[in-house]
């Protein structure tokens, strides 16, 4: 490749005094390229350089220039190097230092997420200690109301109990003057002081049980009569049938007795279980009272123009007595939806036989029985009733007949009241699979002698005596209950 110091063309040298035709004439390389900048900074002694050695010293100039220029390009390059190094280095600390501060911002989120769990964690056991607390206020204050209910009915107690103990004392000492009357044989001056002791009496044993009158009223039977009620009970302190009166059930007052005298046939101070039916213009009474020639318990009837007496018997003999099957007891006159009338009793079973439950129709003025024979009803077949049955009475409800009766022995704990299902008066009756409907608990003792009586609005009751646990057995008292008596089906309920 040509030096552009070259002539392209080569040419004779010139003669010497003879200049050459301008046409002709070598360029001078200053006029064509000028004066190379490199040259003036040589100095003069660059000038008197020809031919090759000037076009090296060209080249190296040049060289020496590019070589300057790409020293400064890459000193420049290696500065913007550094520079760009720096900013990476300072781009990369300030990116270090922003992830730094992201980390604290993350930390200081999680930081405040903790404490606002923690807040709410709190919050929320204030919220519950609180209502602990309130909770446990209203405890106190309920323990504080429970113990001024309990202050006040304490007091409440004392005062009744104080009352109960001046009723008490009135009741013993009414009962003491009746005693002391009998004891003289005077029977109105006994009836009167029991009859004003009763209101203290009656009191005191119902606060204790709940009986609704404060004597021994065994067997009681209830008549209503209009809108009052009357009840007679086995012979006591006020008579050989004792009856009572009352308006609304609850409160009874003593009459006396009922029966005026026995019959000549009968003995004295054994007459129980009476009944009495109200037929049109007169009330005829049933009730157990012993022969005295048999000296077998046997039944007998009085009459009375009044539900309260005085009932005169006339009769000259019993009205039944089954001597061969060891005397009757406990009548119970039915009257059917038919406005049939018949007698229900119990046959002892002593001897001949075993006790067994009676039916056989009455004369429609009750006074006599119908010639037609009587009709065995039910008979001792049960471990419960321990070979007794006794105290019959029947009811028609709902289109049904139902036979209560009592079994055991009387004088007992284990005297009881079950029933049956009967077609009729006549029967034939089955025994309930369920067993009693009444028995002993923790407070009454022998629940027995029920009889079945309808209230003014038609609701059934069943009227019956007990023993006041704990004292259990004769000659203590039975005392008179009444239960509310309540029938579904097949089934039988009596609710003391």
């Amino acid at each position: 490749m040509s030096s552009v110091l070259e002539s392209p063309t080569s040419h004779p040298p010139e003669e010497p005094g003879r200049r050459r035709p301008r046409w002709r004439r070598r360029p001078d390389p200053r006029r064509v390229l000028g004066r190379p900048r490199g040259l003036r900074r040589l100095g003069p002694a660059a000038r008197h350089l020809r031919g090759p050695d000037r076009r090296a010293l060209v080249r190296r100039v040049i060289v020496v220039v590019l070589v300057l220029g790409l020293v400064q390009q890459t000193y420049a390059l290696r500065t913007g190097l550094s520079d760009t190094r720096d900013q990476l280095n300072d781009a990369r600390g300030e990116l270090a230092g922003l992830e730094v501060d992201a980390e604290r911002a993350q930390t200081r989120n999680e930081l405040s997420v903790r404490t606002v769990d923690l807040i709410r964690d709190e919050t929320g056991f204030a919220v519950a200690e609180r209502t602990w607390i309130e909770d446990a206020i209203d405890g106190v204050r309920s323990e504080i109301a429970s113990v001024e209910a309990s202050r006040q009915a304490t007091d409440a107690a004392r005062q009744l109990v104080d009352a109960d103990a001046a009723e008490t004392q009135a009741c013993f000492d009414g009962v003491a003057r009746a005693i002391d009357a009998n004891g003289r044989g005077d029977g109105q001056a006994a009836v009167d002081e029991m009859r004003g002791a009763t209101g203290a009496c009656t009191r005191t044993l119902a606060f204790a049980t709940g009986a609704r009158f404060p004597y021994d009223f065994a067997d009681p039977y209830v008549l209503r009569v209009g809108g009052s009620y009357y009840a007679y009970s086995t012979n006591a302190g006020a008579g050989d049938v004792q009856v009572i009166r009352s308006t609304n059930l609850q409160d009874w007052e003593l009459v006396g007795n009922a029966l005026a005298a026995l019959p000549d046939w009968a003995r004295s101070n054994a007459t129980w279980a009476p009944s009495v039916l109200a037929r049109d213009g007169h009330y005829v009474l049933y009730y157990t009272v012993r022969e005295t020639a048999s000296n077998l318990q046997c039944i007998s009837r009085a009459v009375a123009p009044g539900p309260t007496g005085p009932f005169l018997d006339d009769s000259a003999g019993p009205l039944v007595c089954q001597r061969d099957q060891g005397g009757s007891i406990d009548p119970s006159p039915f009257v059917g939806p038919d406005g049939q009338v018949s007698l229900l009793w119990k046959s002892e079973g002593r001897g001949a036989g075993v006790p067994t439950i009676w039916s056989q129709p009455l004369t429609p003025d009750g006074l006599g029985l119908a010639y037609v024979p009587p009709t065995a009803l039910l008979k001792v077949d049960r471990s419960f009733e321990r070979g007794v049955i006794e105290g019959p009475t029947m009811v028609h409800e709902g289109g049904r007949y139902y036979l209560l009766y009592a079994a055991a022995g009387w004088s007992s704990r284990h005297y009881v009241t079950a029933y049956a299902m009967c077609a009729g008066p006549a029967g034939p009756c089955t025994k309930a699979g369920s067993g009693p409907v009444l028995r002993s608990d923790d407070r009454l003792a022998g629940p027995g002698g029920a009889e079945v009586f309808r209230d003014s609005s038609g609701r059934l009751w069943a009227a019956y005596h007990a023993y006041s646990e704990p004292i259990v057995g004769y000659p203590s008292s039975r005392y008179f209950y009444l239960a509310r008596l309540t029938t579904s089906g097949d089934a039988l309920t009596i609710t003391p």
